[in-house]
């Protein structure tokens, strides 16, 4: 196999950004124009709340941003990398993966959590398949992983 690196998804943070900025803007807008004036915003706890959700998911982006976290698989191990450092998880330290089932039928691979339960942590160890690029992807690889004999075995 390959080097193959699954990146963080943060599309869902920039459009939620999006959505709450052009709402603020609206909202700031009307109320401004339809009201007394735009002093009256300051009494408003509309105005406050969407200044907290503004602030929230703009923090949330740039934190993501500088972490910038990665999963690399590899021949014979998985990297889990950031900004600030690298974990590398050997495949003979993996005792078992789990990977959750699907609940609903329609409902599309990539909303499942894997677990991996390791030789030297006590807790497993949980990847969110929807948090990545690729995530049907991530989980075929990891299925690879699990069960090395059925390589191209659709699930």
């Amino acid at each position: 196999m390959e080097e193959k690196i699954h990146k963080h998804r943060m599309d869902f943070y920039y459009q939620s950004l999006v959505i709450y900025l052009l709402f603020f803007a609206a909202y700031v807008l009307i109320k401004g124009t339809i009201g007394e004036s735009f002093r009256s915003l300051y009494n408003d706890p509309i105005f406050y709340i969407l200044i907290f959700f503004i602030v929230v998911f703009l923090f949330i982006v740039v934190v993501n941003i500088i972490r910038a976290p990665t999963i690399i698989l590899k021949n014979d191990r998985i990297v889990f990398k950031n900004r600030f450092g690298s974990r590398e998880v050997f495949f003979t330290d993996i005792l078992n993966i789990k990977i959750g089932r699907r609940r609903k039928s329609d409902e599309e691979l990539t909303y499942r959590i894997i677990k991996l339960k390791l030789k030297h942590r006590r807790k497993q160890l949980r990847i969110r398949a929807n948090d990545f690029e690729r995530g049907t992807e991530l989980i075929r690889e990891f299925l690879k992983i699990k069960h090395p004999q059925t390589v191209n075995k659709p699930e």
